[in-house]
């Protein structure tokens, strides 16, 4: 009997070493690819807390990345994901939306010493060219502006958005920080390497916060994942690992974004 009772105890002892590699569920996501929030990979500022988040509570991520705004539209459609990264604002998806556990920050890219440096509202942007991203003026909400700017364009390229800015051809871009001083450093490698000829990769470019931090939050299909999502940020959140995570993401830009951008 004692030899019995022995053998169920090695047992259970070997099924617990195991069991948690054994256990972890794959969740398939869509993501957009906004480098260096989520890279191409699944990596990047945002990328790394989702999979940190969710390893934590015994599931593995397997990303399906697109450009930016067709992961919503694909989400919707195609039940074969199990989530969803991310959503803004009060935008509103099938499934259970988890708490913001992150967030973005959309401002001013000016050049040094063109009168905007110290920019702290939009109504400083009247008789100035703008330019932002596909919907900004509504995101942002800018719209009752737009007829005081100088001119208004809305587009979805990155270095469409940010070659005016560099060649003189605009006073602003409106964005979210991180992802336009990535952007804005691979247009001056390239204009170095004379790539962009129209382009100064010499003007000193500054981030100012204009709006209120955007949080983001993921939708999930099911409660559950989403109630443990949320757990599991708490307690990284607690120890430090999330900051740990997103510091250097955001360091690496600190000559653009200054103290202008969060870590999470």
């Amino acid at each position: 009997m004692r030899r019995n009772t022995f053998f169920v105890g090695i047992m259970v002892c070997l099924f617990s070493a195991t069991s948690p590699g054994m256990a972890e569920r794959t969740l398939r996501m869509i993501a957009p690819d906004i480098p260096p929030q989520i890279d191409d990979k699944g990596n990047g500022r945002i990328g790394d807390v989702v999979q940190a988040v969710l390893k934590k509570c015994g599931y593995y991520v397997e990303f399906t990345i697109v450009p930016f705004g067709r992961h919503w539209n694909d989400y919707r459609a195609n039940k074969k994901y199990d989530g969803l990264a991310t959503a803004e604002g009060n935008q509103v998806f099938p499934g259970f939306s988890t708490r913001p556990f992150i967030h973005l920050q959309d401002g001013a890219m000016v050049v040094v010493g063109e009168r905007l440096n110290d920019i702290s509202n939009v109504k400083q942007l009247e008789g100035r060219r703008v330019i932002t991203f596909p919907e900004g003026g509504k995101i942002l909400g800018i719209e009752s502006f737009v007829s005081t700017f100088a001119s208004f364009q809305q587009r979805s390229r990155r270095f469409d958005q940010i070659r005016p800015l560099l060649a003189g051809r605009a006073d602003v871009l409106l964005a979210d920080g991180l992802i336009t001083a990535h952007f804005l450093n691979l247009l001056r490698d390239r204009a170095k390497l004379g790539q962009e000829p129209d382009v100064d990769p010499n003007k000193i470019v500054r981030f100012r916060k204009l709006f209120s931090r955007g949080p983001q939050r993921l939708y999930f299909r099911e409660k559950q994942v989403a109630d443990d999502f949320d757990r599991c940020a708490d307690e990284l959140n607690a120890s430090g690992e999330t900051e740990a995570l997103t510091k250097p993401y955001v360091d690496k830009y600190r000559d653009i974004l200054g103290d202008q951008y969060p870590y999470r």
